[in-house]
């Protein structure tokens, strides 16, 4: 059937539609359901509250059986920027490591790809390791412009991050810090 042959069922619909509402076969007719709309109340809505004062008011007084909570504000806290690396499985980690270290040598051309996609096990660090070096020398690089940015708001600052950072960041035997850490 061609969709000029569907306009010819639409005023078929309309007087369908108009059928079914005029007539009186339903449960009730038109008169009982008249009938039961006088008998109902009519509606009054609540009065306006003021605007400063949402929910109870001072005259309303509540049900005894009604507890009363203490208004509280919850307030979400954010997990931290690098959360899901927190939350994530060893292996999902160690997968996203890989995937970090391909993603950087594809940048540098296929040919770097090719040459250093494979990994010797016992000669080579796994492509998971190489991951994790790429991503804590970005880390790295995120603190220093950290660093740098709030070298101009306090000089003396510049000194206490360096140092926390080579404390944070840098292999040391524990117990130990480097330098002298000024609060």
């Amino acid at each position: 059937m061609k969709p000029a042959g569907l306009l010819l069922f639409i005023p078929a619909g309309f007087v369908a539609v108009v059928a079914a509402e005029e007539s009186p076969t339903g449960l009730a007719s038109r008169e009982i359901k008249n009938h039961i709309r006088e008998s109902l109340p009519t509606y009054h809505p609540p009065p306006p509250t003021a605007a400063g004062t949402p929910g109870i008011d001072a005259t309303d007084k509540p049900a005894a059986d009604t507890l009363i909570l203490p208004k509280m504000t919850v307030k979400e806290k954010r997990l931290p920027s690098d959360a899901d690396d927190q939350l994530m499985s060893k292996r999902d980690f160690n997968r996203k490591m890989e995937n970090l270290y391909l993603d950087t040598i594809a940048a540098d051309g296929p040919l770097n790809y090719l040459l250093n996609c494979f990994t010797i096990p016992i000669l080579s660090p796994s492509k998971a390791a190489r991951g994790r070096t790429i991503y804590r020398a970005k880390e790295m690089d995120r603190l220093q412009r950290i660093i740098d940015v709030s070298k101009a708001i306090d000089p003396e600052a510049d000194k206490t991050f360096k140092l926390e950072m080579d404390n944070t960041h840098t292999t040391r035997p524990a117990g130990e810090l480097h330098g002298k850490a000024t609060p």
